[in-house]
Order: C-alpha cells, then sequence, then structure tokens
C-alpha cells in the first residue's frame, strides 16, 4: 500500500471510531437481541465455555499508535458523566482530564496485571490490549498497587484515600470507609480496591478468566494464555514471571466474589461495557447477568445450590468450651460475615517453665442432614501470630472420630477455607479447632478470630449430578521410552482425582492407562516405544463419580537419545527459612550438551516426604527454576524434591543421578 493509502485507511478507521464513539455515549444499551443465544446453562463448565464461546476473538486495538488505540478506547469508556472533557479514574475517584498519550496524572491499569502471564505488547497478545480489564487510573495510585493481588486488607494496611466526585467517594482515616487499603509485604502483597469500584474489578477479573482459556484466536491464529482465578496465593506469586506464560493465575478468588456480592453493577459499569463492546465486538457478560459469576466461579447455580436446588446454610446451634485455651465472644459471632468475631487465644500449660507450652482448643456443633457435597465453610484470621504456628481445623461426624478439614496458616487479613464431607455424611457434626504447635518452650500465645463459620448442602440436589470441568492445560514432552504428561489442577472442592487415557490414533479409541485416580496434575507413560505416536487425553472425575469430558488431545512420539540434542539437570539444591515454621525452595539449574544455562525450560518437579506437591517453572536465562514449597514444615522433618521432566523446543531430557535432592531438618 502506497503511504497515501496508509493514511487513507487510518482516516476511515478514526471518522469509524468518532461514529462509535458519538453511538456509545449516547445511552447505556442492553446487549444486543440474540448475542447471549448461545447460551448453556445446564452446569457451571457449560455455561463458561458457552460464554467463552460467545466472547473470544474479539477486535485487538493497540496499545499505543497514531490512529485508534487504547487510549482512545479508554478516554470513552471512563468517561466522566458530568464533564465529558474528563476522565473519573477507579482508585482514586478523581476527575482529570483527558490526555492523548504519555506522562500524565493519569495512565492505563491492567486490572489483570499484565507481569501474570503476559508482560509483552505485541500484535498476538491479546490480554495485554483489552480495555475490558484497562481502566484510567491516578499514575500514582497504579504504581501503589503495583501486581498486588485483590484481595481484603485490614487497618494494619497503608490507606490510599479517594476523592468525593459525582456523589461517590470522599474521607479518610478509618477502615476500610470509602478508600483503598495496600499492603506490599513481599509474599503477602494485597490491594483492596474501595468499595465504590470492588465489583468492577471482580467483574473484569471474572471476564479475563472466561475470555482466556488457552486456546487461539479464530481470525489471526495467535496462541492465547489461559487465565484463571484462584484462592492459592502460591499459584498467583509463581505466575508473575515477567514472561508470557500458557497459563497464570490470579486472585483472590474468594474476595472477588464478595466484592462482585457488595458492589452490585451500575450504569456506569454498564456504559463502560457498551463503549467497549463498540470497539472490541465483546462484552463482559458479568455485568450483563451478574448471576452468571456465581454459577461459573463457584458452582452455585440457578436457585443457589450445587445440584440446582436451594442453598441450605447450617449454622452452629451449642458450642463446648474445652478449657484449653480462651474464647471470647460466643458462637453466634460466627453466623455471619460482618467483622464481628469470635476469638481463641492460646493459654499456657501448667508445669516447669522449660515444659510449658501454648494451647488452645475450642469446638461447635452443627445439626445437618445426610447429604451429598456438604461444605463446612470457614473466614478466619490469626489475631496475633508468634511462633507461626497454625491452627487446625478437624471434623466428626455423629460421633465418629475427629478427621483433618484444612490448616489455617498466619496471615492477617480474613481468609476463606472450606472442606466437602463425605457422601451421605450427616448427623451432629462437631468442628473443633486446636493449635498446631505444642513444641516445649514455645509459650507465646496465638490467637485465632472466627468471623464466619456454617455448614451448605443444596435442597433438593442430594444426587450430585455435576460433572467437573474438563482438565485444562494438557501438555505432553516426549523423551527417551517415556512420555511425561502435565496439567492445570481442577477446582472443584470435591474432586476426588484424574484419569489418563491414551491411544494410537487422534480419533481414538482410547484406552485408560491409570487404574485408579490420580491426585497430582501429572503423569509419566513408561509403556511406550520410541518411534511411535501417542494421543492422550485426561478426564476429571468427583467424589460421587461424575466424570468430565476429555481435555484436549495432545501426542508425542518418544525417541531414543542418539541424534538428539540432550537437556539434563546440573544441581538441585534445596533451602529452608524460618525458626520453628520453614518455608522450603527448591531450585533446579538445567544446562545442554555443552553446560550451557537453558532458559525457558519447562520444569516438573515434585516434593515428597513431609512436604508433597508436583510444581511446573520455567527456567530463568540463568537456565534455573524455583520451586516454593506449597506449606510450611516443622523441624523434625524429611523431604525429597526430585525433577520429573524438563521440556524445551527439540532438546530431549535425559535424567540421572542430579535430579532429586533429600534433606533431614
Amino acid at each position: 500500500m502506497t503511504p497515501h493509502g496508509g493514511v487513507m485507511a487510518s482516516l476511515r478507521e478514526f471518522i469509524r471510531a468518532l461514529g462509535l464513539f458519538a453511538a456509545a455515549l449516547s445511552a447505556v444499551a442492553a446487549p444486543p437481541d440474540g448475542y447471549y443465544h448461545s447460551v448453556d446453562e445446564s452446569s457451571p463448565q457449560a455455561l463458561a465455555s458457552s460464554l467463552h464461546s460467545i466472547v473470544d476473538d474479539h477486535q485487538r486495538f493497540p496499545y499505543t499508535a497514531t490512529a485508534i488505540d487504547t487510549w482512545n478506547v479508554i478516554n470513552a469508556a471512563d468517561q466522566d458523566p458530568l464533564n465529558p472533557d474528563n476522565i473519573i479514574d477507579i482508585y482514586r475517584n478523581a476527575s482529570y482530564a483527558k490526555i492523548a498519550g504519555g506522562t500524565g496524572a493519569y495512565n492505563r491499569e491492567h486490572t489483570w496485571p499484565k507481569s501474570y502471564g503476559f508482560p509483552n505488547d505485541r500484535v498476538s497478545n491479546y490480554p495485554f490490549t483489552d480495555v475490558h480489564h484497562l481502566f484510567a487510573s491516578d499514575a500514582g495510585y497504579n504504581s501503589a498497587r503495583g501486581n498486588s493481588p485483590y484481595r481484603r486488607c485490614d487497618d494494619t494496611c497503608s490507606e490510599k484515600v479517594t476523592l468525593a466526585t459525582n456523589g461517590r467517594g470522599g474521607g479518610s482515616g478509618q477502615y476500610p470507609g470509602n478508600s483503598n487499603w495496600a499492603r506490599g509485604t513481599a509474599g503477602d502483597q494485597a490491594w483492596q480496591t474501595w468499595a465504590g469500584r470492588q465489583g468492577d474489578v471482580a467483574r473484569a477479573m471474572f471476564y479475563m478468566a472466561v475470555r482466556y482459556d488457552g486456546g487461539y484466536h479464530a481470525q489471526t491464529g495467535h496462541n492465547e494464555p489461559e487465565l484463571l482465578l484462584t484462592d492459592d496465593y502460591s499459584l498467583i506469586a509463581a505466575s508473575n514471571t515477567g514472561q508470557n506464560e500458557a497459563v497464570a493465575y490470579m486472585g483472590l478468588l474468594s474476595d472477588l466474589l464478595l466484592w462482585h456480592q457488595a458492589d452490585p453493577v451500575d450504569e456506569s459499569e454498564r456504559r463502560r461495557n457498551d463503549v467497549v463492546y463498540s470497539f472490541q465486538g465483546n462484552r463482559n457478560p458479568f455485568i450483563d447477568n451478574p448471576d452468571w459469576a456465581a454459577c461459573v466461579f463457584a458452582s452455585t447455580c440457578d436457585t443457589g445450590g450445587p445440584g440446582g436446588g436451594d442453598l441450605v446454610v447450617v449454622l452452629a446451634t451449642a458450642e463446648t468450651f474445652t478449657g484449653t485455651g480462651t474464647v471470647t465472644g460466643a458462637y453466634a459471632a460466627t453466623h455471619t460475615s460482618d467483622d464481628n468475631y469470635q476469638r481463641i487465644t492460646e493459654t499456657e500449660s501448667g508445669g516447669k517453665p522449660s515444659r510449658r507450652t501454648s494451647r488452645a482448643e475450642h469446638i461447635w456443633s452443627f445439626d445437618v442432614p445426610a447429604v451429598t457435597g456438604a461444605q463446612l465453610a470457614a473466614e478466619v484470621a490469626f489475631d496475633q501470630s508468634f511462633d507461626d504456628g497454625g491452627f487446625i481445623f478437624e471434623v466428626s461426624v455423629a460421633g465418629g472420630d475427629y478427621q483433618p478439614a484444612f490448616t489455617v496458616e498466619p496471615a492477617q487479613s480474613d481468609q476463606l477455607y472450606s472442606h466437602t464431607f463425605d457422601v451421605d455424611e450427616g448427623g451432629v457434626v462437631s468442628v473443633r479447632v486446636r493449635d498446631a504447635d505444642r513444641t516445649r518452650g514455645a509459650r507465646q500465645l496465638d490467637a485465632l478470630r472466627v468471623d464466619a463459620l456454617s455448614i451448605r448442602y443444596s435442597e433438593g440436589g442430594n444426587v450430585d449430578t455435576t460433572a467437573p470441568a474438563p482438565p485444562l492445560g494438557l501438555r505432553a514432552q516426549a523423551g527417551d521410552g517415556q512420555v511425561a504428561l502435565a496439567w492445570s489442577a481442577n477446582a472443584e472442592v470435591d474432586l476426588a482425582g484424574y484419569s489418563v487415557y491414551r491411544s494410537t490414533d487422534v480419533g481414538g479409541p482410547f484406552a485408560q492407562l491409570t487404574a485408579a485416580t490420580l491426585s497430582q496434575a501429572d503423569y509419566l507413560d513408561t509403556a511406550v516405544s520410541n518411534g511411535s505416536t501417542y494421543f492422550y487425553v485426561v478426564k476429571a472425575e468427583d467424589r460421587s463419580a461424575n466424570v468430565s469430558a476429555p481435555s484436549s488431545v495432545v501426542s508425542a512420539t518418544p525417541e531414543g537419545a542418539a541424534g538428539v540434542s540432550p537437556l539434563r539437570v546440573a544441581a538441585v539444591s534445596l533451602e529452608a527459612a524460618g525458626k520453628k515454621s520453614l518455608k522450603i525452595t527448591a531450585t533446579v539449574s538445567v544446562v545442554n550438551a555443552l553446560d550451557e544455562p537453558v532458559a525457558n525450560a519447562l520444569v516438573m518437579g515434585r516434593f515428597s516426604g513431609d512436604l508433597t506437591g508436583a510444581q511446573l517453572s520455567y527456567s530463568d536465562a540463568e537456565g534455573v527454576s524455583v520451586f516454593q514449597g506449597g506449606s510450611r514444615v516443622k523441624a523434625p522433618a524429611t523431604l525429597t524434591f526430585c525433577v520429573e521432566s524438563v521440556a524445551k523446543d527439540d532438546l530431549a531430557f535425559l535424567p540421572g543421578a542430579l535430579d532429586c535432592q533429600s534433606v533431614s531438618l
């Protein structure tokens, strides 16, 4: 095209955009007729999949350009309704004069931080420029948030006040008020958006998780990341690699769901959805239909409960004071999530000072019928934590033995925990909390606060017929006489495990390889022959024996090491940090045949012993991959970390004696 033709094309695009501006700004519109006609609400998985198909493959605009770019779209989407020459920013609630780019009072906020999965501004990187999650933001507040996950803080966090603009915001000095709250502590970062925009950022996160599912753009063919919401902070932190990732995490999901409920959709948000739609050609479905968020991200569809029945919430009817520890407040304080707490504080045992320890125990009672899929839900946090000892929640049904439910780790802000009961358990359910550390001499008094505690089940949904979602992100790496498989872990709370299937034809039939369900999201197939191509799918199964649809098909052709450039582990090291509660870090060095570091190799490793779990990590420019233990351990402990596979382009991983490292603490 001639230079003149390029100018004319840009001019035509600009004129088109002006028309879109005018149409979008004139009124808040409903979704076009038929836009959601293909929605399938038969299950959470079906709903998520059908919504993805609707919002997928949108029109991309460049981040910064001389023609229409994201500045133009954001300035229209975030326009001050009382002053068309200004925008309203998302965090400070300030009205700023519009700028067309460059440096000014406001800039562009990636509510899903770009460092979590898509940091590079490229024509193929659609989430980087997706304006459904790009907002005008005060530049200083954008910097203050950085890439902290969205999660609740408390009054120990730093306050970022809002301005009183257009009847919203303003005021300071009292938590939470109308302020943003920030904590920048490494490993415990948090950004609590102010109350007037909490729902906006939550619904932007829901959109991103549905829009980007690891597929590819149908028109351009560009690969897209799989973006997932979670409450697992370690998964979120591990996504902050500064590199484009196939799978990335953000959250905290439970807090986002609460924000979605607390700050409903308003006219400004609907108008914004219309403006972005006028450019990109896709909408945020959770603005158009807010009820879909609970179905997709909490499996609470229709009238509320798993299985389609009404959601029944059972509250504690009694409590038992064991005499171990002190209790402030009554069990009625646990009935609602309202920052009205019941507190359990350790007391010191008797005996010689050197042999004394701190301890606490308390029991709540619930009357629950025998139903499938009943869940214990707790909203708790530490009031004070001196020795990093956790608190263990346990459950007993109908007088049976106590079984572990979950362990509450030290955290200053409220955290959500859950436990799913086995099928048909019911009767008097006792929930016991006790301290996890009774080491002699550990006499400092930890305290736990309980904001909400309940058991929930679906009335009329006693037969769970909802299948898990198909496993996502399945990958296969061929080696010498073996194929290593890995996939993203499912989020269902009643997940029983996975089954792996193999075929020698892409169309099947597929034969099951695993006699029992796998608890981990990886598998090593050694019953293969070099030179043959194998096809794999994975299915998920829940505790009610519901089986998911198969994952996408992947293939691999194992080959012998001869003639293939080798890839090997040069070293594995284990380090422990902390005093009584230890954080474990494994470091792996990957090299090629010339002992040169190999960057961007996908390393699969596994902890075993007193710390368990499999993880994936990409090596950095120095060939180093870092793995963080998913939980802390207490000495004495013995654990092992092993590298199970390494994948990089056409290099073949050669297992060796240096692949594992053990340590006794």
